[in-house]
């Protein structure tokens, strides 16, 4: 009897100590589910931008399927009529040439020649011309003198007509590289010595090469008389136009 009694009473103990640990394991899976949760939701709320590119098409197809078969139209995007004015939409302007994209040579188009230039500037003769002349390294190709006997005006190569100066850049031998140079700072003083006149040579044509052709003189003398006379310019019809010995 008292051994059935003491096995009687140990039972309980066992039954509630199985009892507390079932319990307490289903508390931890709980938690581990709830965990396991906020952690699922934090990674699709920081992926949510991902998940919705992937999940748009599949959401969009969807509808087109349900309103197909339910009979109704597909859905388009109506796109503005060019008569009516969109509020709230900026329209750029279209250019009428692609950026970028070269326009087509004019057809029959020639460089304009001495002679063109000539006949469409008559202001190229006159009297009482005035200019500041540098020479054209520094100054451009605008009242500049580029030799001892061509200079820049009115944007036009101008040679005297009447006069051959040495030669600078071309020249054949120091003697002439030398005396060019004088002739063309000669040419500069000259020009920058007041108003002068510019008249065209009779029996001479109008231009040459690149240049026109012109007298330029100052109170009825050429100026390019004056170099023949000091010695830094010859004759444009002399029969010896060389300066090196």
């Amino acid at each position: 009897m008292s051994s059935r009694t003491a096995s009687s009473r140990r039972a309980p103990s066992k039954r509630r100590k199985s009892s507390r640990s079932s319990s307490a394991g289903q508390g931890l899976t709980q938690w581990v589910v709830i965990l396991a949760l906020v952690a699922g939701g934090i990674a699709l709320y920081d992926n949510r931008v991902a998940l919705m590119k992937q999940v748009a098409p599949l959401l969009t197809d969807d509808r087109r399927t349900a309103d197909r078969s339910e009979g109704k139209p597909e859905r388009r995007a109506e796109k503005p009529k060019s008569n009516q004015s969109a509020v709230g939409i900026a329209r750029a302007p279209v250019p009428p040439v692609a950026v970028g994209a070269t326009k087509a040579p004019v057809p029959n188009a020639k460089p304009a020649t001495a002679t063109d230039v000539a006949a469409a500037n008559p202001a190229l003769t006159g009297e009482n011309f005035k200019g500041r002349f540098y020479f054209c390294g520094t100054s451009g190709l605008d009242t500049c003198v580029a030799d001892g006997d061509t200079f820049w005006f009115a944007k036009t190569r101008i040679t005297l007509a009447d006069i051959a100066a040495p030669a600078t850049d071309k020249a054949r031998c120091q003697q002439e590289r030398d005396r060019g140079f004088a002739a063309k700072v000669r040419l500069r003083d000259l020009l920058n010595a007041g108003k002068f006149d510019i008249e065209v040579l009779k029996g001479q044509p109008l231009a040459a090469g690149t240049s026109v052709l012109r007298v330029v003189t100052r109170d009825g003398r050429s100026l390019g008389s004056i170099l023949v006379s000091e010695g830094l310019a010859k004759p444009r019809l002399a029969p010896n136009q060389s300066w090196c010995p």
